[in-house]
């Protein structure tokens, strides 16, 4: 049985607390600390949820200065879309 490439999606999206960084950073771009004084979650914490969403194409970094400071992109979540279309 092939699984679709969604699949993943659902499980690192379904952790509460890495969707809540994912919703924050689509909504407007920010640091490991903006969302570490933002959230109830160490800074550390933050930043393992960002390298996950990093890993599989939800967010990117870009360097300014001595901030890493991470966006959504969209392409990440393409094979949910394709789902969605094919199941929804």
């Amino acid at each position: 049985m092939n699984r679709h490439p969604a699949i993943p999606l659902f499980r690192i999206l379904g952790v509460p607390v890495r969707l809540v960084v994912f919703q924050r950073v689509a909504r407007r771009p920010s640091t490991a600390s903006l969302l570490a004084k933002e959230l109830p979650v160490s800074r550390s914490a933050i930043v393992q949820h960002l390298t996950v969403l990093r890993r599989h194409g939800l967010v990117e970094p870009r360097t300014e200065g001595r901030d890493r400071i991470y966006r959504a992109t969209p392409r990440g979540l393409a094979p949910l879309r394709e789902w969605l279309e094919r199941y929804g």
